[in-house]
């Protein structure tokens, strides 16, 4: 019996933890952090009058006034359930992200292959050119964060 007390302690302070640092994260992305493992590019701020960026550390910027910003339009890998309820895959490249209506517009690899993917039903997400995971809500909560910082709501 005890044994079992200590394994569920154990395990609770371990799932406390986790979850303090989700929430961290999370945070750290709503106020402008953008996490290296979803899709950026590089850019420029898009005021003169903006200080420098807080996303990335002063010694990583290169360049004068570039910095790394979400790509709103990246190239990805998407598994998700269709309306069906079958397990699906594609390679879209990402042409809306409709943040109010959670839709993942884009099209495929073939001329007139379209995608509308409600952001429920994604199961996986993968950087199409170097296939690295990455966390859709991550993205989107990331990519709302932009907007909103460029006025674009």
């Amino acid at each position: 019996m005890v044994l079992f007390l200590v394994m569920w302690i154990t395990w609770s302070r371990v799932a406390q933890r986790r979850e303090a640092g989700r929430r961290i994260a999370a945070a750290r992305v709503r106020s402008g952090h953008v996490p290296l493992e979803i899709p950026t590019v590089r850019g420029n701020l898009t005021h003169a009058s903006d200080a420098a960026p807080d996303t990335l550390p002063e010694w990583f910027i290169q360049g004068k006034g570039e910095h790394s910003v979400v790509d709103e339009q990246p190239r990805i890998r998407v598994r998700y359930v269709d309306p069906h309820g079958r397990k699906a895959e594609c390679t879209m490249q990402v042409s809306h992200l409709d943040i109010q209506k959670k839709i993942l517009t884009g099209h495929g690899e073939m001329p007139g292959d379209m995608y509308r993917i409600p952001l429920h039903a994604i199961t996986g997400a993968r950087i199409a050119e170097s296939g690295q995971r990455f966390n859709i809500d991550t993205w989107v909560d990331a990519v709302r964060v932009a907007r909103r910082r460029r006025g674009q709501v």
